[in-house]
């Protein structure tokens, strides 16, 4: 019997992840607080560099200690202090090995954490809060009917067992649109504002067999052209013109 000998396996690095913060913009009333010593203002820099547009964050301590050279009880310790003071409010505790705690940073003192993620941008939100808006969008778009059929996807486009004059359906739409882009390996995310447009769509009496053909198109553009398809599905609104 002839022997062979397997080959070394590959070594897989893992690169470090870059930090790509260039800036932090604090709480202009920070600079004529004589509360704020040297320490609890680095925390409150180091936190607000983790912001986003919204204020808010979900940095680790752990980070954080290594952000400013510092143990995770003195972060623990200093946190507290610039809850207390009014500069951070805690918005979600964290889960053990889940979630992490979600913070924000207080720029505008007279607008509440309630207030606030109402009228803040979907992008800005927390993810878990993105998770539950996309979910109450989905449930709310006619999604109360049969099970649909599966969809089936691959190289060469896009079959399922629909007539092509069948009345568009969200929440179809929306299985066929992320069962295409898993199949791509695209990451892309449905937002209320994508809901809103298959809906109007819908509206215009645009039927599933349409907008089944134009995905086909564009992930047939994807594979043989490596032309990116677009990231909202406001894109199909051409197909209500």
């Amino acid at each position: 019997m002839q022997s062979f000998e397997l080959p070394e396996p590959p070594k897989i690095i893992q690169q470090p992840p870059v930090d790509r913060r260039a800036y932090s913009i604090i709480p202009i009333r920070a600079v004529r607080d004589r509360r704020l010593k040297f320490t609890s203002l680095k925390l409150l820099v180091a936190v607000s560099s983790y912001a986003n547009r919204a204020g808010l964050c979900w940095p680790g301590f752990d980070n954080l200690a290594r952000d400013l050279g510092v143990t995770r009880q003195t972060i623990s310790r200093q946190m507290k202090r610039l809850v207390a003071w009014g500069y951070i409010t805690k918005v979600k505790n964290h889960s053990w090995g889940r979630t992490a705690q979600i913070m924000r940073v207080i720029y505008d003192e007279k607008l509440s954490t309630n207030e606030l993620l109402q009228v803040i941008a979907f992008e800005d939100k927390p993810p878990g809060h993105q998770q539950r808006i996309l979910q109450k969008s989905i449930e709310a778009s006619n999604v109360k009917s049969e099970e649909p059929q599966k969809v089936t996807i691959d190289r060469e486009g896009l079959t399922r067992g629909k007539s092509v004059e069948e009345k568009l359906r969200v929440v179809e739409c929306v299985r066929l649109w992320k069962s295409a882009c898993q199949s791509a390996n695209i990451s892309r995310t449905v937002t209320p504002e994508d809901i809103a447009s298959l809906e109007r769509i819908a509206e215009a009496g645009v039927s599933f067999g349409a907008f089944e053909a134009e995905v086909c198109r564009v992930f047939d553009d994807w594979h043989k052209l490596r032309r990116e398809p677009p990231h909202r599905l406001s894109y199909f609104a051409r197909l209500a013109v």
